[in-house]
């Protein structure tokens, strides 16, 4: 497909080929090394002053990926020229390039005395919109990081100097419009950096929509991402709202970024780079103003390596990579997670023990914590409410647990408790639940509480898992990370 032109000092140039083959696009990433004191993260800015027409002198400095302009009050550089259209024309970042793309105005825009539908600018170029001069002029920033010296951050715990460090990097990254891609372990607390990031962000007042990419076939993706009209296919009875329209103002959190498949993720880029998305068996474009912050467990880089992931896509997304720690190698914060936890409980009315035996945080320190906080959470919520002495003790910690560790794994105690005074169908049913009971319990530790994992594992629908776990008492999940 053809380049847009570019400007350049009155002339129009085609793009180079490198800036076609996203072979240039590397760079554009900013990588945040938490294991460093101290990082520079370079913004991305462009400035506009008005330099002639109604409103000269106005400027309006923004890093946003789409600047829009007009008359219309939800434009970001509002004009009060009668000459111009309610929405004029917009400037898109892409790459390191600024896309001018007019919006089918009454009266152009123009560059020098090109009119133009489409053309990438050049520092300090001025546009004729309507009767209005408007000067364009790139901006970079560089925002240094320091560590911030706290215990915990906006939900997040922990005193390890890696996560002082990613506490800084969020301070710096939410204000901007950088999107930002989460990279680590299940069970990290990538959810927990997209609310941070959102709830400090200029966006905070608008919603943050989390959406699972590995919840939904692929055939339901797109309707989910982007809507879609009633009648569009074989079971929309009604018109839908995708994630974009939903999260208008605000954040979409993309979660299990690795999963988004190859055919879904052209158009997934395109929303993105146009501000615009197009409803399933939907004729009319829908304006969207949203910010992404995706996460994954997977190593995106080397599915793009692999040809699994679209290399402009993820260097689109990926302004700024975090890498987040696993928890064995913070062990140092076990302390302070466990007071959380056991706080949480106290609040609840759901605490029987006061704390852990030494010899039970010693056995914790030992486990390598595969599901990382949230697995030492449902850790903590199982042992400390079930724990028959003032002290949580090895022999309460979960059997997987200490089986991992070398200790003796407790059996489960159907034929040893047989009544032969219990009619058959009343011993059966018992045996049967509690068999059940102990079978869900180690699915759910085996899979970290993700209940799509534990439902494909047990062959049962995931409302099924959900139906066992409130017949057995089990604490449901808030969400799947």
């Amino acid at each position: 497909m053809s380049q847009p032109p570019r400007i350049s000092n009155g002339r129009i140039e085609n793009l180079p080929s490198e800036l076609e083959s996203g072979e240039d696009d590397r760079h554009h990433t900013v990588e945040v090394n938490v294991g460093s004191a101290t990082e520079l993260i370079h913004l991305a800015k462009c400035k506009l002053v008005v330099v002639d027409g109604p409103d000269r002198a106005r400027e309006l400095v923004v890093d946003k990926p789409i600047v829009r302009i007009g008359t219309n009050e939800k434009n970001d550089l509002v004009l009060t020229d009668n000459t111009v259209s309610r929405f004029h024309c917009e400037i898109r970042h892409i790459r390191d390039e600024y896309l001018l793309v007019d919006r089918d105005s009454t009266n152009g825009t123009y560059v020098g005395e090109l009119r133009l539908r489409e053309a990438f600018l050049y520092p300090n170029c001025e546009m004729l919109i309507g009767n209005s001069l408007v000067r364009f002029m790139p901006l970079v920033e560089e925002i240094p990081v320091y560590p911030i010296a706290r215990n915990a951050y906006s939900g997040l715990i922990g005193a390890h100097a890696r996560m002082r460090e990613i506490y800084g990097v969020i301070e710096k990254v939410a204000m901007s419009e950088l999107s930002v891609v989460i990279e680590g372990e299940t069970g990290t607390g990538k959810e927990l950096v997209s609310r941070a990031i959102h709830e400090r962000s200029k966006r905070k007042a608008g919603p943050l929509v989390i959406f699972d990419c590995s919840a939904f076939p692929d055939n339901l993706l797109e309707s989910e991402l982007f809507g879609h009209e009633k009648g569009a296919f074989s079971g929309a009875i009604r018109t839908h709202r995708g994630v974009f329209e939903r999260a208008e103002g605000g954040t979409v959190f993309l979660d299990e970024l690795g999963e988004l498949p190859l055919n879904l993720q052209p158009k997934f880029l395109r929303a993105l780079e146009s501000g615009e998305i197009r409803r399933v068996g939907g004729e009319r474009p829908i304006k969207t103003d949203v910010r992404v912050v995706a996460a994954t467990n997977r190593n995106v880089a080397s599915l793009v390596e692999e040809g699994k992931f679209r290399q402009d896509l993820y260097y689109r997304l990926a302004k700024v990579r975090l890498q987040l720690p696993p928890l064995r190698d913070r062990l140092d914060d076990l302390p302070l997670l466990i007071e959380h936890f056991m706080n949480d409980l106290r609040k609840r009315g759901e605490l029987r023990a006061r704390g852990f035996a030494p010899s039970a945080l010693e056995a914790m320190r030992a486990y390598d914590w595969p599901g990382n906080v949230r697995e030492l959470r449902n850790v903590i919520e199982r042992s400390a409410t079930f724990a028959e002495g003032d002290l949580v003790q090895i022999a309460d910690l979960p059997a997987d647990l200490q089986a991992r560790l070398g200790h003796h794994e407790p059996m489960i105690p159907a034929l040893a408790s047989v009544d032969p005074s219990e009619n058959l169908k009343d011993a059966k049913e018992r045996m049967v639940a509690l068999f059940e009971k102990e079978y869900l319990i180690k699915l759910l530790e085996r899979h970290n509480q993700n209940i799509s994992r534990v439902a494909r594992d047990a062959g049962i629908d995931r409302r099924h898992v959900y139906r066992l776990m409130k017949k057995y008492g089990m604490a449901l999940p808030e969400r799947e990370e």
